[in-house]
């Protein structure tokens, strides 16, 4: 009789993207023109396709304008403090089909440039019932417009402590929502490098830690600053860009600078998630190019000091990354619809403006000839929602050392830590696990959530990286990502109806008895296999063979059978090893998260596949039923409730059903000590024919320690 396990939810699969990956803030667009902020402001999130944004929230930080005031002037506080000036929790939301989720003031109507394969949510709450708006962003305020002047920093954070939309009656009390002021320090006296004269500040340049201050308590709590030692309930920073205008504040949160030591006011030591100092402009919007960064970083400024290690500064994320400037509105015959706002790419007639437009872009994409961005024009680039970037880097799911392209390094980086519940990453501590040091380049953000989002890093997690191996385009096939054509080359995540896998299993004795008339210390090799016996595709590069296995072995009688060792088969390697855990008394009843993959695409469906082995032991006189199962622990029944995955498929590789072989019966009969006896050589004696059971220890010998491990089997 064979089980038979249907995939949950698999009514309702169509309706349900896949979800995991990496997230980032792609898009910023804080001062539309013409006054139309209130229809046309948004921020725009994008990640791998359908990934879950439970447990995120990007915020917008008001830095202000002004950092020095007259000595002797404060207090009272200024009237315009720093203060997190828009807060928009993500629970509940999930990128689209392209990757791409847009949260905008206005009405979904208003962003026609949106394509159908992005997600959109305004965040405004209306009383028009027939618009999907509204997001909890700790209810101190209502929501309103961003802050377009002065300095800004967006961030993305996710894991944050205290009361959220989930969890409003959380007893640390709020600690990250719309209008907290996190920068009330009063610092004085002080100099004012700009004229040389003695001045109070207000505020220190840093999200408040949970110091105390004269204007009131902070609330907001970031990696080991409140309870050191215990990053359980503290923030992660996943990502974040900046820039300082009129020599406000800015909040890089990364302990990495640049110009370390420079007196240059017009090019100061700065952070590497901090923007050049766009002087003589506030910018309108802040458009990324490259999820990654480029070059062999920079020169530093006169009397700075670089940190990499051939004399440059690092490689800084937000210069590297990010177009950014002055925007303006033209009607462009051909243009996509809607209000068609562009940057300017005027002269900045500020003499100290580091780049000579009121636009500034990565140095790699102005080769003076215009090919890449064309300042010889007006206009020319336009500000568009929902859409992949004319002139962005692709971004490639599961590319998770973000260098472009998605190969066995990457396999190999999410194999190291499948299971994991998380990977903690954050910019502000540098005793977070993947830490502050080293190139930015190679830092990683977190891309642990699944189709629950809380699932950790799991099989679904691995199973994009395997499809997107060798893919540099980053689109997934028939999906809108630049226009209404979908796209035609990418990766194929085919229909996963139909598709059925076949588990199954064989059993051999290697000393000739069967598995009714076992020994003591017999062994038994279980080999396991798989084929895909229904909605096989043979397309090329749509095959959708056996990619994945995360399994439990039960055996439902203790002390007669005790799982020894399992070994990956064919093509298929362990994905991480200690994962496994033996069930009972060291694997008497069998064994947890029996855990592999494959890079090839094409196994079982030629026929069946080797997947692994489990070597069993008889250590005890009895009957039992041993089987493999689909593991059940929690995170891999939700994110592979088949405990298999197929390739190019969606549903996050889940096979729409699968069949699993029925559970084998063993019978170990009684054994006396005389037979013991007779095949004792004593130790380095070697192993007499017939006795290669009693050598318990396997160390090629039957003596007192294979004797000690038999009698105690039977006390």
């Amino acid at each position: 009789m064979t089980k038979k396990y249907i995939a949950l939810g698999c009514a309702l699969a169509m309706f349900a993207a896949p979800a995991l990956g990496v997230v980032f803030i792609n898009e910023v667009f804080v001062n539309p023109p013409g006054g139309t902020d209130e229809n046309e402001e948004y921020i725009e999130i994008m990640g791998t396709p359908g990934m879950k944004l439970d447990g995120y929230a990007v915020l917008n930080i008001s830095g202000t304008e002004q950092k020095f005031f007259p000595l002797g002037s404060i207090p009272p506080a200024p009237t315009v403090i720093p203060e997190i000036d828009e807060f928009f929790s993500l629970d509940g939301l999930q990128l689209g089909d392209n990757g791409i989720l847009v949260i905008g003031s206005g009405i979904a109507g208003g962003y026609l440039e949106i394509l159908p394969d992005s997600n959109f949510r305004r965040w405004r709450h209306t009383n028009d019932v027939t618009q999907q708006d509204g997001i909890w962003n700790g209810l101190l305020d209502t929501p309103g417009g961003l802050e377009n002047d002065g300095s800004l920093t967006v961030l993305l954070i996710r894991n944050r402590p205290g009361i959220t939309e989930a969890d409003p009656t959380n007893s640390n009390g709020l600690r990250w929502g719309k209008d907290i002021a996190h920068d009330t320090e009063l610092i004085t006296p002080v100099l004012d490098d700009n004229d040389g004269m003695m001045k109070d500040q207000f505020g220190d340049g840093n999200l408040d830690k949970a110091e105390p201050n004269n204007y009131g308590g902070t609330t907001l709590d970031l990696k080991g600053s409140s309870t050191p030692g215990d990053i359980t309930d503290d923030l992660e920073i996943v990502d974040e860009v900046s820039y300082e205008g009129g020599r406000g504040w800015e909040y890089d949160l990364d302990d990495r600078t640049v110009d370390v030591g420079s007196g240059d006011g017009s090019f100061p030591q700065r952070g590497v998630h901090a923007l050049d100092d766009p002087n003589g402009f506030s910018p309108d919007a802040l458009t990324r190019v490259d999820y990654r960064t480029k070059g062999d970083g920079w020169a530093p400024a006169a009397g700075g000091t670089g940190e990499m290690i051939n004399g440059n500064n690092w490689q800084d994320t937000a210069t590297e990354q990010w177009i950014r400037g002055e925007t303006g509105v033209t009607a462009v015959m051909g243009a996509v619809p809607g209000p068609n706002n562009f940057y300017t790419n005027v002269a900045n007639p500020d003499p100290d403006a580091v780049q000579p437009f009121d636009v500034n872009v990565p140095l790699w994409l102005d080769d003076g000839l215009g090919s890449d961005y064309d300042f010889t024009m007006t206009m020319t680039y336009q500000v568009m929602p929902g859409r992949i970037n004319p002139l962005a880097v692709p971004f490639i799911p599961g590319d998770t050392d973000r260098d472009g392209d998605c190969d066995v390094d990457d396999i190999a980086k999410i194999a190291a830590v499948f299971g994991d519940d998380d990977w903690v990453f954050s910019n502000s501590y540098d005793a977070a696990p993947e830490g502050d040091e080293g190139d930015p380049a190679t830092q990683t953000r977190p891309w642990d959530v699944d189709a629950t989002g809380t699932d950790g890093i799991e099989a679904s997690d691995l199973q994009w990286t395997l499809n997107f191996q060798g893919n540099t385009t980053g689109q997934v096939n028939g999906v809108t990502y630049d226009s209404t054509t979908p796209s035609a080359s990418g990766v194929s995540l085919n229909s996963n109806a139909g598709v059925e896998v076949t588990i199954s299993t064989s059993a051999l004795v290697p000393s000739g008895r069967t598995l009714s008339t076992l020994e003591f210390g017999d062994f038994v090799e279980l080999t396991v296999s798989a084929e895909v016996t229904g909605g096989a595709n043979l397309t090329s590069d749509e095959e959708n063979g056996i990619m994945q296995y995360v399994h439990d072995v039960v055996i439902d009688t203790d002390d007669v059978l005790r799982v020894v060792s399992i070994d990956a088969l064919g093509v298929f390697a362990t994905t991480r090893l200690d994962l496994e855990s033996p069930v009972g008394d060291n694997g008497d009843l069998g064994m947890n998260n029996v855990n592999g993959y494959a890079a090839s695409f094409t196994e079982g469906l030629s026929g069946a596949s080797t997947l692994y082995r489990v070597t069993l032991r008889a250590i005890g006189d009895g009957s039992t039923d041993f089987s493999v199962e689909p593991a059940s622990m929690g995170k891999f029944a939700s994110s592979t409730p088949e405990g298999i995955k197929v390739g190019h498929t969606n549903e996050i590789g889940n096979p729409a059903s699968s069949i699993y072989p029925a559970a084998i019966s063993a019978t170990v009969v009684p054994v006396d000590d005389d037979e013991f006896i007779e095949c004792v050589t004593g130790p380095a004696g070697g192993l007499l024919v017939g006795c290669s059971q009693f050598d318990f220890d396997q160390d090629s010998d039957v003596d007192t320690e294979d004797y000690h491990f038999f009698q105690t089997a039977f006390d």
